[in-house]
């Protein structure tokens, strides 16, 4: 750990320096034909940092010039499909103790990036924050902030992975950055099919690398290119299983786990239950703690109207907890839908107590979403309570005031009660 903390010392001699004799902290971007995303990243971020570095790698609209307006120093890197190579080519221009990386699509408040700061030390340390997709709510962790080191790159033709030594430190900074950049879906088709080809040419996929078959995979089943996802995901799944002995060199878990719920996914939608079925077993067996599978093993068996069976999975994943940065499972959203197919699935079974209970786990998942009330309100009807139904269903309409089923029970109790 010295040589790393002698390294950081001996940049920060030539480094910009700050008056209270913390840590200095620059931004690298590599951007192309960004100009009308850099007010809404860039912008609102200038004079918040000793140094800001933007690579461009070929735009033809304003993008260079409002860099620059910006403060940001601007240079030219010319494209080889390869962000990697670009990313590690704007590290060789920074000369803070610690660098951020953002993309245009992305956004940091000022307040985390106080966050940021505060966390930032001498002995090299690289910072995890919170990726946020808007508007679909996905939620992952990434490594954003690492030691300006040269020992600190990135690897990887697409989805690049930073890489750094083992001994450093990996801690959540607490900080969130909002990407929108796949909230259009033309757009987001063009970027998944600008990875697919880039995924499919890259070197480590013809190796069978575990997480190029995984993100080959997963691209593939977003632009719906379902029998040649299921063959990716499918050695994402299982080939590590097969050839990879040590634990060093087993894949990540939080991504081997995904890389069979997507697969079980794209089965189901194939129509090859009984596979489906297999590959959430598979991981189940494997993870049994692991509340995210049990979830989805849980909707499976609902939607197979196999609903004991559901409860006891659903039930489960509850008590385990439904969330997993590592892939973007959001605790609350997961957690949410499982409550509420908890209790439709003891509906089903004529469990009304147990489902009431559900639908208020539900409820307190998600407290602004009018499902659990419309439900409870419906049970308090078929138990002639129309004056908690009323209650519950004026909360449900206050949260959406266009729900139909809420307008139409609220209707018809007012007749009833004329």
């Amino acid at each position: 750990m010295d040589h790393l903390l002698n390294h950081l010392m001996k940049k920060s001699a030539t480094a910009p320096t700050r008056s209270d004799g913390r840590p200095s902290l620059g931004l690298m971007m590599i951007v192309k034909n960004e100009a009308d995303n850099l007010p809404h990243s860039l912008g609102p971020l200038v004079g918040h940092f000793e140094q800001i570095v933007v690579v461009d790698t070929g735009s033809n609209d304003r993008t260079t010039e409002m860099a620059a307006g910006y403060g940001a120093h601007v240079v030219d890197f010319v494209w080889c499909d390869d962000f990697s190579a670009a990313r590690n080519f704007a590290i060789k221009q920074m000369t803070t103790d610690y660098i951020l990386w953002l993309d245009a699509d992305n956004s940091l408040t000022l307040a985390d990036l106080g966050h940021i700061r505060d966390r930032l030390t001498f002995e090299p340390i690289v910072l995890m924050a919170t990726e946020v997709v808007v508007p679909q709510g996905d939620r992952l962790w990434q490594k954003r902030v690492f030691p300006n080191h040269k020992d600190a790159f990135f690897v990887g033709t697409v989805h690049e992975q930073l890489s750094h030594p083992a001994q450093w430190p990996v801690m959540d900074c607490g900080a969130q950055i909002r990407h929108w950049g796949y909230s259009d879906a033309n757009a987001a088709r063009r970027k998944g099919q600008r990875n697919l080809e880039l995924l499919v040419a890259a070197p480590e996929t013809a190796a069978g690398d575990f997480y190029y078959l995984y993100q080959t995979g997963r691209t593939l089943m977003n632009l719906k290119y379902l029998k040649e996802a299921e063959v990716y995901l499918s050695r994402a799944a299982y080939d590590p299983l097969k050839t990879l002995t040590t634990e060093s060199e087993q894949p990540n878990p939080s991504l081997w786990s995904h890389a069979l719920i997507l697969l079980s996914q794209v089965r189901t939608r194939l129509s090859r239950n009984v596979e489906a079925e297999d590959a959430l077993r598979d991981l189940c067996l494997a993870r049994p703690d692991y509340g995210p599978g049990r979830a989805y093993l849980g909707k499976f068996l609902y939607d197979s109207q196999r609903f004991e069976e559901a409860i006891e999975e659903l039930a489960a994943a509850i008590n385990l907890g439904c969330g997993d940065p590592g892939w973007g499972a959001d605790p609350t959203a997961l957690g949410f839908r499982t409550a509420c197919l908890l209790a439709r699935s003891r509906e089903k079974l004529g469990h009304m107590t147990q489902a009431w209970r559900a639908w208020r786990m539900a409820s307190g998942y998600c407290p602004s979403h009018p499902e659990p009330y419309v439900a409870m309100a419906e049970s308090y009807l078929a138990e002639g309570d129309s004056n908690q139904a009323k209650k519950l269903l004026d909360i449900a309409i206050s949260l959406a005031p266009a729900h139909r089923r809420a307008l139409s029970l609220s209707m018809a109790l007012e007749v009833n009660q004329c």
